[in-house]
């Protein structure tokens, strides 16, 4: 973990716990001056410890019944030309919130958003046809909002990362 002064550990705890706070709340919090913490979050953010400040928002509310969750196994990275077409495509597909490439049983893993299931299995089959001559193993598992039983939120673990260093 990079080096933080005991300042900028307690103003990075702030933020994690609430990103909207504002520089006044947190040098209320800290006692400290607001341009203190300005100071301090813009040192973090030049470090890019922070990079960057999101809303997450409520897929259900927003309109989005379904969530797909697609796993597959690359078969042959010596078709690099193939293998950057495939990436690239899936990164242009906006119902793709997630995408990343790892090891294990599956390479890669893609999460999607979608209003309906109709919509969520033409962009299956869309990815599918994609994948068809160079991926096997395609698995996909479907979800709602409801299903959902811990959202990803790092907060907590970074929190507790910092305050055993």
């Amino acid at each position: 973990m990079e080096n933080l002064t005991k300042r900028e550990k307690q103003v990075l705890i702030e933020l994690l716990k609430n990103s909207k706070a504002s520089d006044q709340e947190i040098s209320k919090k800290l006692r400290t001056s607001r341009p203190t913490v300005f100071k301090i979050r813009k040192r973090i953010e030049n470090k890019g410890i922070i990079k960057k400040y999101i809303a997450v928002p409520d897929t259900e509310k927003m309109g989005f019944a379904v969530q797909a969750l697609i796993l597959y196994r690359w078969k042959d990275y010596s078709k690099t030309q193939e293998l950057k077409k495939t990436v690239n495509f899936i990164k242009s597909l906006p119902e793709a919130i997630f995408f990343a490439r790892g090891e294990g049983n599956k390479t890669d893993i893609i999460i999607s958003l979608h209003q309906s299931l109709k919509e969520c299995e033409e962009f299956i089959k869309k990815i599918k046809c994609k994948l068809e001559n160079n991926a096997s193993e395609i698995e996909v598992f479907l979800f709602s909002a409801d299903g959902i039983l811990k959202s990803y939120d790092i907060s907590s673990l970074m929190i507790d990362k910092i305050i055993e260093k």
